[in-house]
């Protein structure tokens, strides 16, 4: 894994130039889970709609996740329109081209660094997940393995006896621990320590650690695509999003999102995602005429 200075979750990024009132985004970046899908990890019509009408007058869409490639497939299907992907946390990004999905860069795991992790985890109760591209390997099918089934609608691929699933041949793209604050506080710390490079996201009960962000992925999307950033607008609910949200021309934050995140002057709050935050949002944005209907 080749890691970046700028992959530390803390580093500053620079802001572009805001966004003219005037100008039209020509991107949406919108994240999943807190963001696009509700608490009952649905996207209600209103907002799939409302995706669906910004993207018919030509807006591109892409989904920012940390869920695997295949999961943000999933998505795209649900939604019914054309999406590139950046995915595993910046850990691939795939750029849509009619029918195919070009990828564009990807940045896994040396295998060593992978060694590492599970050695921090070593001894502790948690659940241990590690994702290829194509692939979700777990130490086991209990609690955990079935929450993460059921928000992703992946089954994985290879089911362990409880002990940390085996390096997989294939590069990793993330690694995902799951259990309780105390368990995993100790080996998000290690993690921090022994791969600074890394972004180990801790949140409630989940420990996320990707070797890429979301921020630089979509930096490098939008070069390709030939947009600035201040022509995206990107919402988002957690500090994996913040760097995202502080970059785009509109970054917008959910209603549902730990009110001690700090962001940029111009990020904009909206509402949660229980309560249409994206759809609402890109009604604010994209004006129509169109049946307003809830």
């Amino acid at each position: 894994m080749t890691m970046a200075s700028d992959a530390h979750p803390r580093t500053p990024f620079p802001s572009p130039p805001r966004a003219d009132a005037s100008v039209t985004p020509r991107l949406l970046a919108i994240d999943i889970d807190g963001t696009l899908t509700n608490s009952a990890k649905q996207i209600t019509p209103f907002t799939r709609d409302e995706i669906a009408r910004v993207v018919a007058t030509g807006a591109q869409l892409v989904i920012v996740t940390a869920r695997a490639i295949a999961a943000s497939m999933i998505i795209e299907r649900k939604l019914g329109v054309p999406a590139s992907h950046i995915a595993f946390g910046g850990g691939t990004i795939r750029v849509r081209e009619g029918e195919r999905l070009v990828v564009l860069e990807e940045h896994p795991f040396e295998r060593q660094d992978v060694a590492r992790m599970l050695e921090a985890a070593a001894g502790a109760d948690v659940h241990v997940g590690l994702y290829t591209a194509a692939e979700w390997h777990v130490s086991d099918m209990g609690f955990w393995g079935l929450r993460e089934a059921r928000n992703t609608s992946i089954w994985p691929n290879t089911i362990g006896d409880g002990t940390p699933p085996a390096i997989p041949a294939d590069p990793v793209f993330k690694v995902m621990f799951r259990g309780d604050a105390d368990a995993l506080a100790p080996i998000k710390a290690a993690i921090d320590r022994e791969l600074p490079g890394a972004f180990a996201h801790f949140s409630a009960r989940v420990l996320e650690v990707t070797a890429s962000r979301k921020h630089t992925a979509l930096t490098s999307l939008t070069a390709h695509l030939g947009i600035d950033l201040h022509e995206v607008i990107a919402f988002g609910d957690t500090e994996a999003d913040v760097p995202m949200l502080d970059a785009a021309g509109i970054g917008v934050l959910m209603g549902n999102a730990d009110s001690t995140l700090t962001v940029a002057p111009h990020v904009e709050r909206t509402l949660s995602n229980d309560e249409e935050g994206v759809g609402l949002s890109l009604r604010k944005h994209f004006p129509t005429d169109a049946p307003f209907e809830i």
